[in-house]
């Protein structure tokens, strides 16, 4: 069994005061001993001590030589070394901290404070090791996870590429770094449209951190096809100086959520591949985007370089990203294989202020005015999870609608129902999208904005669930889009 006990290497080169120190220390400590410099040395290489207590006077390697070799020779900074010397001259002491000594006792020794000095060091070490374990892991799972991440210039040519990321291109960093992006791994019928993309990116008319797809070209020649995350990257002074490209390989899943569908049509949507869909999102991606999402943020802790600090933050912007779609995915799931619900007496007043509150960031940076229209005291009988249609329905609204522009949501009475609707002044929906708009996988037309497909068939599968209306149709005070629903008034 490996001892828990920490080791300390004494080394003397009078054994009465190696004795001593072993009686001080060995209950608490695993002890080995050095009685000259070089036997010292070869018991740091070979025994691995997590402190040595280092006699000064010693014939032939004194132990500022020792101290010296240890950290500028075996690279071993974080090891504690103290000097055990019947030296008080300043100048000795100076020459010990030059050689790389940590703390200093006298001679004779006091057993207080040797175990102060001692715990106080291992302390110290111990934070250190543990920092350092968990810093070289997260670099390790940041290569290792299934994610390519490379770093463009302005010319599009590599400069930086993840191992995974060499792995999945089937090349050597070394074969990567400095090729033109586009023209080595771009098929050429996508060439023109993935340097406009870039473009567009690096010049501010494509908003960083939304995902697109497009193929890429391994060293085999097969064609995969990567869901990206691209963002430009910028200096201190706000220049754009290269671009961070994020991609996973989607050409297996692709495949198979063509076949998913397929199966989906011939089954009618059964409740197994509910249970099947609801069962792969939460577990093969939304658990491995969590654990690349915790790795970046302890990197983001411990990194120091404003750089790299970049860099991390649009890969975590882009997990983010990537876990929302996820869990609105698997909620969607959920919600279709419920088909009771509970209903109490909801402030439909309260609920909506609490929504738009969550948005005003969103709306702020848009410049658009959020107005609610209703008379307090609006009551509804309905379920809880209603606040999911209120916060879906405002944010595509804030999302579709123009910069400056203004979003109302009504609540008007009409009889025994509430109706609620939310009114922006965007590009307005098509009469051929009205009917399909609310089912999954469909998504609005504006090519700029990439939606997930799902947020309004979570509104439609909850509006099902209460057995009220819903639906959208123009804004006659102009262009836009009215989005309204109907709930059952408090009695």
């Amino acid at each position: 069994m490996t001892s828990s006990k920490h080791k300390i290497l004494i080394v003397d080169d009078e054994p009465l005061n190696v004795e001593l120190l072993s009686v001080y220390l060995g209950d608490e400590y695993d002890i080995v001993t050095a009685y000259n410099g070089r036997d010292a040395l070869e018991k740091v290489k070979s025994e691995h001590p997590d402190l040595v207590l280092l006699d000064v006077m010693m014939p032939e390697m004194d132990g500022y030589d020792v101290c010296r070799v240890i950290r500028n020779e075996f690279k071993m900074d974080f090891i504690p070394i103290i000097m055990v010397t019947a030296l008080t001259d300043k100048a000795d002491h100076q020459r010990g901290i030059d050689a790389g000594a940590d703390e200093f006792l006298k001679k004779p020794v006091g057993k207080f404070e040797l175990d102060k000095k001692i715990a106080s060091l291992l302390r110290i070490k111990d934070q250190h090791d543990t920092l350092l374990t968990e810093k070289n892991k997260a670099y390790q799972y940041l290569d290792y996870i299934g994610v390519l991440v490379a770093v463009l210039d302005l010319d599009l040519k590599v400069t930086h590429i993840n191992k995974k990321g060499s792995e999945f291109l089937g090349y050597s960093p070394e074969k990567l770094v400095g090729r033109e992006w586009i023209e080595f791994f771009i098929p050429r019928n996508s060439l023109n449209a993935i340097r406009e993309h870039y473009k567009k990116l690096i010049s501010g008319a494509t908003k960083a951190y939304e995902y697109c797809e497009f193929p890429v070209i391994i060293s085999s020649g097969e064609e995969r096809l990567y869901r990206w995350y691209d963002s430009p990257l910028r200096d201190d002074s706000g220049n754009t100086v290269g671009i961070l490209i994020s991609g996973e390989d989607i050409t297996e899943r692709k495949a198979a959520e063509e076949q998913l569908k397929e199966y989906a049509f011939e089954l009618k949507r059964s409740n197994d591949l509910k249970d099947l869909f609801t069962d792969v999102m939460r577990h093969d991606l939304l658990n491995p985007a969590g654990l690349i999402k915790s790795f970046v943020d302890i990197l983001l802790k411990m990194e120091s370089d404003e750089k790299k600090k970049r860099l991390l933050s649009n890969v975590n912007l882009s997990t983010e990203k990537l876990i929302a779609m996820i869990e609105d995915a698997a909620h969607l799931a959920k919600l279709e294989s419920v088909d009771d619900i509970s209903f109490v007496k909801i402030d439909i007043d309260s609920m909506l202020h609490d929504t738009i509150d969550s948005f005003m960031h969103q709306a702020e940076e848009k410049k658009i005015d959020v107005r609610l229209q209703l008379k307090s005291g609006s009551y509804a009988v309905a379920n809880p999870m209603i606040e999911r249609v209120f916060v879906n329905l405002l944010s595509n609204s804030i999302k579709y609608s123009p910069e400056g522009s203004t979003v109302i949501i009504e609540v008007a009475s009409h009889g025994d129902k509430l109706k609620i609707s939310f009114i922006d002044q965007g590009d307005g929906i098509p009469n051929s999208s009205k009917a399909s708009i609310f089912e999954r996988f469909k998504r609005l037309h504006k090519q700029e904005i990439r939606g997930t497909g799902i947020g309004l068939a979570i509104v439609k599968r909850i509006m099902d669930l209460h057995k009220e209306g819903f639906g959208v149709e123009d804004n006659p005070e102009g262009k836009g889009s009215i989005f309204w629903l109907t709930l059952k008034k408090e009695a």
